[in-house]
């Protein structure tokens, strides 16, 4: 039995975190806008174990915060995170050899551990009071594309009704799914292969005590607050994740290049725990009392994607993993969706005024587009060197300040709707694109030459590396285009000065790595002389 319902001016197909943070965005904005949300799950979902995501970093956590008006939400039901830490060389019963790279202190910009069941519920809660229609417990079946200014259809299944729709706008928020990248067979693969597995223990598992000397437990603090991080362990080709969850439960995961670490070694939960025990055994003995709290298990192969487009003129976007999706390593995912659904939501306002977005669509997307081919450089060739705590800690330093003087600083100052400012900067941003590749390209060289150096325990502090507490700081600020420009004119000649710097004291050590078009001068910075001293460099 087919049921026709009336015409909506945007229907999202999905209600997880990306389908119910924008279609809160434009109800909120755009009060009289007839929006419809089709999700296949029922509301509450559970708590915990539910989905994996839940690490913000700085654009994510100021997107869901002040953006979607969600501060008080996380503030009060989630918890705060205490940055990225990672640990290298952890492997015996105590944490008191491990080398350590994180903060002793929050950086100003803040970031969120959110229980994902916990935020979706609330959204949901939020966006329904708000007048938006949720159609839980419903399967789409089809989604025909119009052509020109006629409306889209939209079937989905609910309580075994068939139910047809007319719609202005389809955004797909669909997550793997990926039902329009099916449909209008738009996806694409990227280089960047690996494979990952998680799980959800309903107890809490704190890295503070896995070391029981004084000196290692106050690096961060007389409180133990270690446990607030996104807790990274790193070996050769793999790196797992540990997130504390508000409602008690602990996020792990494992995330590999299948050339060292193949999922068939890791893909159930009795061969992730051996995969743990042999890899990372502190880890696997945190776990083994909980393993009966087990709330859930997920295995996926090929984790990056892409899409040959995500937004189109004829009116439909895609949001969310159901477009594209990187790595976890930095926790950007969150990040993806905040650019979005910002420009989701700007062609939907401007094709709702009566403009054309033939060529705000496409500009739209190439400053999306380029943003995350950018960023794949990061991850693309790089799982060998993760077990190298020389060459990991200076990355993290090249990477953040990379991440926060570039797309986060034109994030937080609403540049990701202005192609015009992008246009009036793109040569810098190529500078940086040219900078970058020859910066991930020189530390695979140097992994290669440096795998076996031997480092003293140590902890590499990013709150005393003054450029990443700079650059961090400095993201609350609200420029003015002029200003804008100059910032980020400055920022590239610091990234400028910290790749110089990077690979000439590298080439001191390892004359034989060579980083493509040499730096001209060496700067006399010495921003991070206390990095390279406590790695004995």
């Amino acid at each position: 039995m087919l049921e026709t319902a009336n015409r909506y001016d945007v229907t999202i197909l999905g209600g997880g975190l990306a389908g119910l943070t924008l279609a809160r965005q434009l109800k909120a904005k755009h009060p009289d806008l007839k929006l419809l949300v089709v999700e296949k799950l029922r509301y509450p979902v559970a708590e915990g174990a539910f989905k994996v995501g839940e690490s913000t970093i700085e654009v994510g956590a100021y997107y869901l915060a002040d953006e979607v008006g969600l501060k008080k939400h996380l503030v009060e039901s989630h918890l705060p995170k205490f940055g990225l830490r990672f640990f290298f060389d952890g492997h015996d019963a105590s944490f008191q050899d491990a080398i350590e790279v994180g903060p002793s202190e929050f950086f100003p910009a803040p970031g969120y551990q959110v229980d994902r069941g916990r935020l979706e519920n609330h959204l949901a809660e939020t966006v329904a009071d708000l007048g938006v229609e949720l159609a839980a417990r419903a399967t789409v079946r089809d989604v025909a594309i119009a052509n020109g200014d006629h409306p889209h259809r939209v079937e989905y299944e609910q309580d075994g009704k068939c139910v047809q729709i007319e719609t202005r706008w389809v955004v797909d928020a669909s997550g793997r799914a990926g039902i329009l990248k099916r449909k209008l067979n738009l996806r694409e693969g990227v280089a960047h292969h690996i494979n990952a597995a998680w799980f959800r223990i309903g107890a809490e598992i704190h890295v503070d005590a896995w070391c029981d000397d004084p000196a290692w437990r106050i690096r961060v603090g007389k409180l133990p607050r270690r446990w607030l991080s996104t807790n990274h362990l790193l070996g050769r080709g793999y790196w797992l994740w540990i997130i504390p969850l508000a409602s008690g439960a602990t996020s792990i995961g494992i995330v590999a290049d299948p050339r060292l670490h193949p999922i068939s070694g890791f893909n159930r939960f009795d061969l992730a725990m051996q995969w743990l025990a042999e890899h990372e055994p502190r880890c696997a003995a945190a776990i083994e009392p909980h393993r009966e709290q087990l709330q859930d298990f997920q295995a996926i192969k090929q984790i990056a994607h892409s899409s040959k487009e995500v937004y189109s003129a004829s009116r439909w976007a895609m949001t969310g993993e159901s477009g594209v999706f990187l790595d976890p390593l930095y926790s950007p995912g969150i990040d993806y969706i905040a650019i979005a659904n910002t420009q989701i939501c700007s062609l939907i306002e401007h094709d709702l005024a009566g403009e054309s977005i033939s060529l705000m669509a496409a500009r739209y997307q190439g400053i999306f587009m380029n943003l995350f081919h950018d960023n794949l450089l990061t991850y693309e060739e790089q799982y060998p060197l993760f077990g190298n705590p020389r060459v990991m800690s200076l990355k993290y330093v090249w990477d953040y300040a990379l991440y926060w003087g570039f797309p986060a600083l034109l994030y937080f100052n609403g540049k990701m709707t202005d192609p015009r400012f992008f246009a009036t900067v793109n040569e810098k941003v190529e500078t940086i694109r040219n900078m970058n590749k020859r910066m991930q390209a020189m530390l695979r060289q140097w992994d290669a030459s440096d795998r076996d150096a031997d480092i003293e325990p140590v902890f590499v502090n990013q709150n005393e590396i003054s450029i990443l507490t700079q650059l961090n700081g400095e993201l609350h600020e609200r420029l003015d285009d002029a200003r804008l420009e100059a910032r980020f004119a400055r920022n590239v000649q610091i990234l400028e000065d910290l790749s110089a710097e990077i690979i000439t004291r590298v080439q001191r050590i390892a004359p034989d790595v060579r980083a493509g078009e040499e730096p001209h001068d060496t700067p006399n910075v010495q921003r991070l002389e206390g990095v390279f001293h406590s790695l004995g460099m």
